[in-house]
């Protein structure tokens, strides 16, 4: 029995040995980890100030991307800039000023409605900068004509569909269901965006839409190569109904056309 009693007591004591050993090591991770955070907190700061200080640079020699990029970092402030929004929306005056495709974007959307479009941005209240939406949309307007989609700054956005879109129904502006469709035309024929999946979606809001959203939806689909949407949705198209979304599409290139004498479609319009 004593036997047994001594073996209980040395599995005990191993037991205990080991879950401190473990917790040590559980500490000694922790540490190791927080250490590890801080070093690229410090060194993610760095890289940020760096790359501030290169668009102060830049910009004072009158670069437009960073006069751009720099006008955003004040607006949004940091904790390697402080914040300062007369400054940054001063910057993307100079350069929309001066044509840019990226800055007349950007300001155009704080003059909306405030709206920030880079994902990490900070939006603006009415305090902060009066809003000005008929200045905000014919920037949009403008920085469509410079190119697809004004990167480097801004990425994945397309200003003749954000163009459409506000005129749809975004609330910022009266609703003007021809001019929406008069740019997503546009963003279509130039850009060659939104796909074909997209369009369907945005007109099909169900499985038994009427013929009239049937022949809008077809007419944008045919300014797209042959597709699968387009196929499928003709299959349940009158021969009637195909000729006027033929005609509908017609029309829409000609509306485009036509407003190009005050927005040239941008440099090598169906590349982005």
């Amino acid at each position: 029995m004593r036997l047994f009693s001594r073996d209980r007591s040395r599995a005990a004591l191993l037991i205990v040995s080991l879950s401190l050993i473990g917790g040590t090591g559980c500490i000694t991770a922790s540490i190791v980890n927080s250490v590890q955070q801080k070093n690229a907190q410090r060194a993610n700061a760095e890289m940020q100030r760096t790359k501030i200080e290169g668009y102060k640079v830049a910009a004072s020699r009158g670069d437009l991307e960073a006069m751009t990029q720099l006008g955003m970092e004040y607006v949004n402030g940091s904790p390697s800039l402080e914040r300062d929004i007369p400054r940054g929306i001063s910057l993307l005056e100079q350069a929309a000023a001066k044509q840019y495709g990226p800055a007349e974007y950007g300001l155009g959307w704080l003059l909306l409605n405030g709206s920030n479009r880079q994902y990490y941005g900070r939006d603006l209240s009415a305090e902060q900068l009066l809003p000005d939406p008929p200045r905000g949309i014919e920037l949009l307007k403008r920085s469509s004509t410079r190119s697809c989609s004004p990167s480097p700054v801004f990425f994945n956005r397309f200003p003749a569909l954000d163009v459409s879109e506000i005129y749809r129904n975004s609330g910022i502006i009266r609703q003007d269901i021809q001019q929406a469709d008069l740019w997503l035309a546009r963003s279509i024929l130039d850009c060659r965006y939104p796909f074909h999946t997209v369009i369907r979606y945005r007109f099909q809001v169900s499985k038994e839409i009427d013929t009239a959203a049937k022949i809008k939806t077809s007419a944008f689909l045919l300014m797209l190569p042959v597709s699968d949407s387009l196929t499928k949705l003709q299959a349940s198209m009158s021969p009637a109904d195909m000729q006027a979304a033929q005609e509908r599409m017609a029309m829409l290139r000609q509306a485009v056309i036509e407003s190009k004498q005050q927005y040239p479609a941008p440099p090598n319009p169906s590349q982005r």
